[in-house]
């Protein structure tokens, strides 16, 4: 019954702008979606993660934005969960366009906070974002956020105040999140380059918490539980994290580390220092000819809070045969005899057929 409930309020959620903007004269919405399956085969002892071998479906969402009146511009988003045949709200967001360089967002959607962090899960290069970015970064967020939008692109900086545990729309104790990130990119928001490109970003988050879930990967268990990948946190969190991304033509440099700090009441097990770090990144190297075929290697390294240190090799090859399609290729090698991380395991191979429109 409970899933009933979450699937009917998520098409409720997408089915209302849909309704306003049939009642006016309104320009028309604009529909989205994402799909991304295939085939995955896993080593035998990455089956612990529940992600057997076999054909898979990675991904399937769909959005909904558009604009009401000359104030809010908003979009919605919901993704299908296979596992539990419901569906899940992840994106409501009212935005109001102060001037032509500043906005103003309330509702759910992810802090200000990471370089990959930020990026749409279709323009991601690998099937998910690094250990680092999903064990480190905020996630979705309820809360309020501004951001700023000058020299022609060039410049970029956002802020916003969050509830700080997640998708949950009630708060933890009246403790809030606080994020802020600012980008600089050398010749703007421009699609395609000829010429060299550099852009570089930072940010910075604070939490105090009383029942926050952190992110996946944060505490590594032992090779048999994976059930503590994820886990509850009281206490404070600094997080913050730097990125530099390069590109001339066809070739590309991206690297990004982030940092947490963090102060425990309780959360994180029972025999374990008051203070603990968690810290990593990525380098990512490309080469994409004609815009068309796509080779990639990226260095995943990750040092959770407890447990041990994952390091792996990812090589992906994708091809881009039309707009709005990808077919892609990866495969995972673990460094130093690494445990297996949530989403990437040593001998892991996956293919992708992605629909993004």
């Amino acid at each position: 019954m409970r899933n009933r409930w979450v699937w009917f309020g998520s098409v409720v959620s997408l089915l209302l702008p849909i309704m306003a903007e049939a009642q006016s004269d309104r320009p028309p919405i604009e529909i989205g979606g994402l799909l991304r399956t295939g085939f995955r085969a896993e080593p035998n002892n990455s089956t612990l993660f529940n992600k057997p071998t076999g054909f898979d479906i990675f991904d399937a969402r769909l959005s909904v934005e558009g604009k009401i009146g000359i104030i809010f511009d908003y979009f919605t988003q919901v993704e299908y969960d296979p596992g539990t045949e419901s569906f899940k709200l992840l994106d409501a967001i009212a935005a109001i366009p102060v001037t032509r360089e500043v906005k103003l967002s309330f509702g759910l959607f992810r802090p200000a906070f990471g370089l990959e962090a930020l990026k749409d899960k279709g323009d991601l290069t690998f099937l998910e974002r690094a250990q680092a970015t999903q064990a480190i970064g905020p996630g979705r967020q309820v809360g309020v956020a501004a951001s700023v939008e000058a020299a022609d692109g060039r410049l970029f900086f956002g802020t916003g105040l969050f509830n700080g545990n997640g998708q949950r729309f009630g708060n933890d104790g009246d403790n809030y999140m606080f994020s802020a990130r600012g980008q600089f990119n050398s010749i703007g928001a421009i699609s395609f380059y000829d010429d060299f490109v550099i852009q570089v970003g930072s940010s910075i988050a604070y939490s105090s918490d009383s029942s926050a879930e952190l992110g996946l990967g944060i505490v590594t268990g032992g090779p048999r539980t994976a059930r503590e990948f994820t886990t509850a946190f009281s206490g404070s969190r600094l997080l913050w994290g730097t990125d530099l991304k390069a590109s001339y033509r066809d070739f590309s440099i991206t690297g990004e580390y982030l940092r947490a700090k963090y102060n425990l009441d309780s959360g994180l097990g029972a025999t374990i220092p008051e203070k603990a770090d968690a810290y990593g990144g990525y380098v990512e190297m490309g080469y994409r000819a004609h815009g068309a075929v796509e080779g990639v290697v990226r260095y995943d390294s990750f040092e959770p809070a407890i447990g041990d240190r994952r390091d792996f090799l990812l090589f992906g090859f994708n091809i881009y045969p039309a707009f709005y399609t990808k077919f892609g290729l990866q495969y995972g090698v673990a460094v130093n005899s690494s445990q297996n991380a949530p989403t990437i395991a040593d001998g892991q191979f996956l293919f992708i057929v992605q629909v993004d429109f």
